[in-house]
C-alpha cells in the first residue's frame, strides 16, 4: 500500500474512532470524561473518575444521590459489578465532577472493565448511566472477565416515576409529559349532532420538537403509551328478517344488457 494512502486511511480511522467514542457519551446526562475508552490504566494506582452533565433529563438538580460501582462482562451478553461500592447514595454536588476511586485489586483478573453509576431521582425513579469501556492491568485475582467488541460501555437505563399527580392523565398537554415513563394519549371525542363552533381551533397544544429533546439522546424516554379508550359506545342488534330464496328463485342472476341490478345481486 502506498505510503500516502496509508497515511490517509489511518487519519480517517482515527477520526471515526473520536466520533464513535463522542456520540457513545452523549445518549446520558451524566457524560463519564474519565476513564477513557480503550485506555489501560494500573489497578495498583487510585483511578480518577470525572464526569459532567450532559444537559439531558433529568439534570443533576433532579437527583437526589448517586452510587458508583465497578463492572465487567462475564460473557459477552451479561455483565456483573463487584460490590462494595466505590461510593454509595452521596450527592454527586458533592464531587464536583470528580472521585477518586481505589479499584479493589484482588476482585478479579486483568482485563476490560467499565463503570456504572446509579442516581435517585428527587421525584421518583431511577437513572442508570455506564461509562466506555477500559482496560485494568495489575489485578491480582483469578476470575476472569471477558472483552467484548466494542468499547462503548452498557445504554443507558432511564425509569421515572410513572404515577402521574394528574387525576385524570389524558388531560394533561404532551409537554407537561415530559419525565413521565409512561405517555397519555387522548382519544378524538365523539362528534356532537350540531355544530356550534364558527371558527376552528385545537383540542391541544401543538408540541415541537425541541420541547421534547434538546440534544441527540438517541432514545427516547418513555417505556410505553396508553391510548383513552372510546368515550362512546356502538349498540347493534341481530337482523331477524328471515333469509330470502336465492337469485335463481326470484328471476335469475344479473344480465350486462339489463340496465338495473336486482338488490339481491348487489
Amino acid at each position: 500500500m502506498q505510503p500516502r494512502l496509508r497515511h490517509g486511511i489511518d487519519q480517517w480511522s482515527t477520526v471515526l474512532l473520536f466520533l464513535s467514542t463522542f456520540i457513545s457519551r452523549v445518549f446520558a446526562d451524566v457524560q463519564f470524561l474519565t476513564p477513557k475508552a480503550g485506555v489501560s490504566y494500573s489497578a495498583a494506582n487510585p483511578l480518577t473518575v470525572t464526569w459532567q452533565d450532559s444537559g439531558t433529563v433529568p439534570t443533576f438538580a433532579d437527583l437526589s444521590t448517586a452510587s458508583l460501582l465497578l463492572c465487567g462482562n462475564t460473557d459477552p451478553s451479561n455483565f456483573l459489578c463487584f460490590k462494595p461500592y466505590l461510593f454509595e447514595a452521596q450527592a454527586l454536588s458533592g464531587f464536583s465532577g470528580t472521585y477518586t476511586a481505589n479499584i479493589p485489586v484482588a476482585a478479579a483478573a486483568n482485563g476490560q472493565y467499565f463503570l456504572q453509576m446509579t442516581s435517585i431521582i428527587a421525584a421518583g425513579g431511577i437513572d442508570i448511566n455506564y461509562s466506555d469501556r477500559f482496560n485494568l492491568t495489575g489485578m491480582t485475582g483469578t476470575t476472569e472477565y471477558v472483552y467484548v467488541d466494542s468499547t462503548a460501555g452498557p445504554p443507558r437505563q432511564y425509569s421515572p416515576a410513572t404515577t402521574p399527580t394528574a387525576s385524570n392523565p389524558f388531560t394533561v398537554s404532551y409537554q407537561d409529559q415530559a419525565d413521565w415513563a409512561t405517555k397519555y394519549a387522548p382519544m378524538q371525542p365523539q362528534p356532537g349532532t350540531t355544530v356550534t363552533a364558527s371558527t376552528a381551533s385545537r383540542q391541544y397544544p401543538t408540541s415541537a420538537i425541541s420541547a421534547i429533546f434538546k440534544t441527540n439522546t438517541m432514545q427516547p424516554y418513555a417505556q410505553t403509551t396508553s391510548t383513552m379508550s372510546w368515550t362512546y359506545t356502538l349498540t347493534s342488534v341481530i337482523n331477524e328478517a328471515s333469509p330470502q330464496p336465492d337469485p335463481s328463485a326470484n328471476g335469475g342472476s344479473y344480465v350486462a344488457n339489463k340496465q338495473k341490478k336486482r338488490r339481491w345481486d348487489d
